[in-house]
């Protein structure tokens, strides 16, 4: 089932004014950045052993970070969690009534994300990924 902490994504305003505050927190720069134009959002990791914190900003004014920006502000977008066994996982879930998004349903293969809802977790989007 769950084994730890993978990424944690941080939505921010301004990406290359947050790089700098957390380069100064962590004393070290990104390993590495890139831009998912169909999302509309540029990142840039801080990668740490097993996990990393990704910082994301928007590009132009569409899109989920867009849109979370505007509705919450800068904060913690989401928690992805690793899990040995995705299939078990959502098996587990689906049978404790847990609500998901990006569920194929029992039996059907994933082809995307999958995300435990946040009015399950008090507000926060949590993520599973298996490696």
């Amino acid at each position: 089932m769950f084994k730890g902490v993978d990424h944690v994504v941080i939505a921010v305003k301004d990406l290359d004014a947050a790089i700098g505050r957390y380069e100064s927190i962590y004393g070290t720069g990104p390993s590495d950045r890139s831009e998912a134009e169909a999302a509309g959002m540029k990142m840039a990791f801080f990668r740490f052993d097993d996990s990393y914190i990704e910082l994301v900003s928007n590009i132009g004014d569409q899109g989920p970070i867009a849109k979370r920006l505007e509705s919450l502000g800068e904060g913690v977008h989401l928690v992805a969690m690793k899990v040995d066994n995705l299939e078990a996982t959502l098996n587990e879930l689906r049978e404790k009534g847990i609500r998901l998004v990006g569920d194929p349903g029992p039996g059907n293969p994933v082809k995307g994300q999958v995300f435990i809802h946040p009015s399950v977790t008090g507000g926060v989007l949590t993520q599973l990924v298996e490696r």
